[in-house]
C-alpha cells in the first residue's frame, strides 16, 4: 500500500510539473536544461531514436556534461542540411552528436526518397556547417531497420541497403576526420529483442537505456581527447 501511495505522489507531482511548465530536462527531451557553466556543452542532433534516449543521457551525464537537443525532430540529412545552422546558433558547444539516417532510408514525408549519394552528398554539407561551430563532432551510425515491412510506408528496407547508406555515411565522416559511433552495430540482430515491433524502428525502454548508455560514454569518452 506504501508503494503504491509513493507511486501515486509521483504520478502527481510528474503532472503537476507538466501543467505549471517546470523544466524538466531528466523526462523531457525537449526541456534543455539550464547549464552549470562549470560543465562542457553538449549538443545532440537527430531523429525520434534519439529523441527517445535524450534524457536518458541527460542522466547518465548529470554532473558532467550540459546536454541539449533541438526542440524538434530532425528528420532526414537533406532537411538537416537546412537547418543545422539554426540549430547549433551562436552558442557555443564542445561537443556534437548528431545523426540522420532512418528518415532517408524511408522516405517519411518527402517527395523524392534518398539515394545513398543525395544521402552523402547531404551529410557532407551538414558536416561542412557543423565544424563553423569548432566543436568536436561525433556521427551516431544509423541503427538497424525493422524487421519486416514499416508500419507507415508498407516497404522493407533491407540490411544490405541500409549498409550501404552507412558505407557512404562513414566515407564522409572519415575524410572529415568525424568520430563514429556505431550504434548500427550496438543495435545488431538484437532489433527482435529492442525494437517495438517487427513494422517499428523505434525501441522499448531496454533499447533506449542500450542507446543512451553507449552515447553516454562515447561522449565522456571524446570530451576527454
Amino acid at each position: 500500500m506504501k508503494l503504491l501511495q509513493l507511486y501515486i505522489l509521483a504520478l502527481f507531482f510528474s503532472a503537476c510539473s507538466f501543467l505549471l511548465g517546470v523544466n524538466d530536462p531528466f523526462s523531457r527531451p525537449f526541456d534543455n536544461p539550464v547549464d552549470d557553466s562549470g560543465l562542457p556543452r553538449v549538443l545532440i542532433i537527430g531523429d525520434s531514436i534519439s529523441i527517445g534516449y535524450t534524457a536518458r543521457v541527460r542522466k547518465l551525464l548529470e554532473g558532467k556534461a550540459n546536454v541539449h537537443r533541438p526542440k524538434t525532430n530532425c528528420r532526414w540529412s537533406a532537411f538537416g542540411n537546412e537547418n543545422v545552422l539554426q540549430w547549433i546558433g551562436e552558442e557555443k558547444w564542445d561537443l556534437i552528436h548528431f545523426n540522420f539516417g532512418l528518415w532517408d532510408w524511408y522516405g517519411w514525408k518527402q517527395e523524392n526518397k534518398a539515394t545513398p549519394q543525395s544521402y552523402a552528398k547531404s551529410l557532407e554539407g551538414i558536416v561542412q556547417k557543423l565544424k563553423s561551430s569548432d566543436a568536436k563532432l561525433v556521427f551516431a551510425v544509423t541503427t538497424p531497420p525493422c524487421i519486416g515491412p514499416e508500419k507507415k510506408v508498407k516497404f522493407k528496407v533491407t540490411n544490405e541497403q541500409a549498409e550501404e547508406f552507412n558505407r557512404l555515411a562513414r566515407a564522409v565522416m572519415k575524410k572529415h576526420g568525424v568520430a563514429i559511433n556505431d550504434l548500427y552495430s550496438l543495435i545488431g540482430k538484437d532489433r527482435g529483442k529492442y525494437q517495438l515491433g517487427e513494422n517499428d524502428v523505434h525501441y522499448n525502454d531496454a533499447g533506449r537505456d542500450l542507446l543512451a548508455t553507449q552515447v553516454s560514454r562515447v561522449i565522456i569518452s571524446e570530451l576527454s581527447k
